[in-house]
């Protein structure tokens, strides 16, 4: 019976969230709530209720990010990870068992749609990490006749989706877990098919949120898990009040929460504008932080202390494709890379938000500088006897690492143009990119691509877009495998010496420029418009942005 009425209760909240457009319609913020709420503007393309889904190498999702909770971690200012749901943890001596020891008295959000009957426990962090795998043993979204037909023609539609996990799907983490396991109700045990220093950086990225089984278990009994992804239960610092879909988000602090408390009672997250729209927004105070501001616009703020930035852990880059016969000459590489202007990609595109990249790894993860890498003197830059054509694909989508790239295509197509290079830009959507690399016929020559980081972990940056396991998915644009580049981020993974993971770093920066897979371009600054009515807002170097130690600044007199 309790089921059958929390049942009836979601049904009407989903009823309401879907056709109720007049009592969810507006952002604007009641009156009586002006005094505690802040609006936070931003870009909603990459926007989903549930980071284990999210598209790999995409945006820093606001709003999850105070939703949910991981096991474990990173603080953005010592780079070490730290205490989140577990408490601690241990490593065994040979590397190959990790325990988590869970907090307890950590309660899931109470919300219209769902009302937890107990704490979180072991069992939610066994569900969760096995969903992350696409390891539904418990919970299966496929039937056994749809897992073989999936298995068998390898189709791409609504039912391959649904196990469908990007993030972890690009670091094999399903590979490099054997078994998890509740020892009791509040340890966790994992078991590694080999030693893996990594794994902790990839547990505490923005992906690998922990959700509740027993909501899962309720929407199951309905034969609505798909609900999972769309209607979010966490244990978060704030939960969901009201969402209207491609509008706003409007957030409600848990009363439940086992951390910090947070500071503002009602944060409303507006996603339905571009970013001349919430420049306008913020110039007439709709707005108390604008993120994702079009860089030339930033000319028109009188105060300049509105702007609020940090060096951005991320890479825009070209990437030259393997699979084309011509693409594989070094000397042809070397050639293109030193004819594109990349200062003059950074001045025109980015108002000096920008910084030309020095290597693979932005500045923010490897502090080293290189500042004459990607320079080939030993080229003649001068026209070739016979014209080379080449195909270059742009993804029409804007990115952190590349708000504007199909111009950046032109721009590099006018440079390879005096040299006697011919270039054919093609805008193609993201689907059309994955069908055609999933079909063995994506013919583009170059591409332009792009990565974000999450933490400060070198290998969770470099395995998904350059690493041989990568070769063959959607991450790996120039489809180059080296072995001896894999060798040395094994070595890296493996290694507990700080100075030894460095130094292998390097070589395998070294390597790059010498094999030149890719061409780094760009490192965007990560950046937010602020309004006096708020402090303490601070945006790290992977765009993270704490809602909850925001304050609302003591006013002057």
């Amino acid at each position: 019976m309790r089921c059958y009425r929390q049942a009836v209760a979601l049904c009407s909240f989903f009823a309401i969230f879907s056709l109720n457009q007049s009592a969810y319609s507006a952002p604007s913020i009641p009156q009586e709530l002006l005094n505690n709420s802040v609006v936070y503007c931003t870009d909603g393309s990459d926007f989903s209720f549930n980071p284990q889904r999210a598209e790999v190498g995409s945006n820093m999702n606001i709003v999850t990010e105070q939703l949910y909770d991981k096991l474990v971690e990173f603080d953005p200012v010592s780079n070490k990870l730290k205490p989140a749901l577990a408490e601690r943890f241990t490593i065994s001596d040979d590397g190959l068992t990790i325990t988590f020891y869970l907090r307890k008295d950590v309660s899931f959000h109470h919300t219209p749609w769902f009302t937890p009957t107990r704490k979180l426990n072991a069992e939610d962090i066994v569900f969760s990490l096995n969903r992350m795998m696409a390891k539904e043993f418990e919970l299966p979204e496929l039937s056994a006749e749809q897992q073989a037909t999936l298995a068998r023609y390898r189709i791409n539609n609504e039912i391959a989706e649904r196990t469908y996990f990007p993030y972890f799907d690009s670091v094999r983490l399903k590979h490099r877990i054997q078994e998890i396991t509740a020892l009791n109700s509040h340890t966790v045990m994992i078991k590694l098919a080999a030693a893996d220093n990594s794994l902790l950086h990839h547990l505490a990225s923005q992906y690998a949120v922990i959700l509740s089984k027993e909501y899962a278990l309720q929407l199951n009994a309905d034969e609505n898990l798909a609900q999972l992804n769309r209607f979010p239960i966490g244990t978060g610092v704030y939960q969901v009040e009201r969402y209207e879909q491609d509008d706003h988000v409007r957030l409600i602090p848990n009363p439940h929460y086992w951390g910090k408390k947070a500071h503002i009672g009602h944060m409303i997250v507006d996603f339905s504008t571009t970013a001349t729209g919430r420049m306008a927004k913020f110039l007439n105070k709709e707005c108390d932080i604008s993120a994702f501001p079009e860089p030339s616009q930033l000319s028109v703020l009188t105060d300049k202390q509105a702007i609020v930035q940090s060096d951005g852990a991320n890479l825009a880059y070209l990437a030259f494709n393997f699979r084309q016969e011509k693409m594989r000459d070094v000397t042809f590489r070397q050639q293109i890379a030193q004819a594109i202007d990349r200062k003059r990609l950074a001045k025109l595109l980015f108002y000096s938000m920008a910084d030309v990249a020095d290597n693979v790894l932005p500045k923010a993860i490897f502090p080293e500088t290189n500042p004459d890498g990607y320079l080939y003197p030993h080229i003649i830059r001068k026209k070739s006897d016979e014209t080379d054509r080449l195909n270059l694909w742009v993804v029409d989508e804007k990115k952190v690492y590349n708000p504007h790239p199909l111009k950046m295509a032109e721009l590099i197509r006018a440079d390879l143009a005096k040299v006697g290079i011919t270039v054919k830009v093609r805008q193609v959507s993201r689907a059309y990119l994955v069908q055609q690399l999933e079909n063995n016929q994506a013919d583009y020559d170059l591409i332009l691509g792009g990565w974000l980081a999450n933490n400060f972990d070198a290998d969770a940056f470099l395995s998904p877009i350059l690493s041989c396991d990568a070769q063959n998915a959607v991450t790996n644009l120039s489809n180059w495998c080296d072995h001896d580049f894999d060798a040395l981020l094994q070595s890296a993974r493996l290694s507990e010496d700080h100075f030894v993971q460095r130094l292998l770093y390097r070589q395998a920066q070294e390597l790059l420029q010498q094999q030149l897979p890719i061409l780094p371009l760009v490192n965007t600054k990560r950046v937010l418009l602020v309004s006096p009515k708020v402090a303490k807002v601070n945006i790290s170097h992977f765009g993270q942005v704490k809602l909850a130690e925001i304050h609302l600044a003591l006013p002057t007199h």
